[in-house]
């Protein structure tokens, strides 16, 4: 099993071709996870059409590759921004954004999707007021994802020691396993600096090599943004299985099935 925790495909990028380049590579199974479409109007349909894109996405991946695809669904935490900009009033855009996620979390429970996320909060500098009323939609997911048994991954600043305290200190208050709250984008922190939360790292060697000096308590993605104007950012979508054969020659095939070991547990895979 080799497995890329999060990546986005879109229509308008190279979306099964590249599929195609990670199965050449060795993959075996991705994390698909849905993005914002902007050209959609912020409507009551908004995130219907989000999740169906990335349903159909999986659907033309599964027909045309043997690559299993796991789903991530949920609201992108800068909609918040975006639908501030264009004039909401900040209980209206929240409420709008609690109701996407309670889609995803039906989504979940009827066994479309695998997880919820990418929620969370701006990875930039936003308002008091706007960064308090992410972190409150923030628990609201990790409530809805512990209610349907499903793991939640979240984006966020450049993840601190500090970041980690505080989105453990969430998970508590929302009573989900803080082993089933996945940090997206995280740094090599494996020991006891993640205060319980789950890294999944960006799959470079230097991370690689940090990680495990600390232990195999973690997963790997490219954050493939299928983006054309941004080819192969944020890193190439073959690099996971190339960084799982580079871990299996330098450290053993054991260390990498620990690995994975990981997701089979996370996602309750076979």
């Amino acid at each position: 099993m080799i497995l890329d925790n999060h990546l986005h495909l879109q229509f308008r990028g190279e979306n099964v071709l590249a599929v195609k380049r990670f199965e050449r590579a060795g993959g075996t199974h991705i994390n698909l996870t849905n993005v914002p479409n902007y050209s959609y109007p912020f409507d009551e349909n908004y995130y219907c059409k989000i999740y169906e894109d990335t349903f159909k996405l999986a659907k033309m991946v599964r027909k045309e590759t043997n690559i299993e695809v796991l789903l991530t669904i949920g609201p992108y935490p800068v909609d918040l921004v975006k639908l501030l900009e264009q004039g909401w009033k900040l209980d209206d855009a929240r409420n709008f954004m609690l109701q996407g996620m309670e889609l995803a979390a039906k989504y979940v429970a009827e066994g479309r999707a695998n997880a919820i996320g990418e929620i969370g909060r701006p990875h930039f500098y936003v308002s008091n007021e706007v960064w308090n009323t992410s972190n409150e939609i923030l628990i609201e997911g990790m409530k809805m994802a512990k209610e349907v048994g499903a793991p939640v991954i979240l984006h966020t600043e450049s993840a601190t020691e500090e970041t980690f305290r505080e989105l453990a200190d969430m998970a508590e208050k929302s009573g989900i396993s803080k082993d089933r709250v996945i940090k997206h984008y995280s740094p090599p922190l494996i020991d006891s600096r993640n205060h319980g939360i789950f890294p999944s790292l960006i799959a470079s060697r230097k991370n690689v090599r940090e990680a495990l000096k600390q232990g195999t308590r973690f997963l790997l993605e490219t954050d493939f943004l299928d983006e054309p104007t941004r080819k192969n950012a944020v890193l190439p979508i073959d690099s996971v299985p190339k960084r799982a054969k580079w871990i299996m020659q330098e450290y053993g095939e054991e260390v990498w099935w620990k690995i994975m070991e990981n997701a089979r547990k996370l996602y309750d895979l076979d």
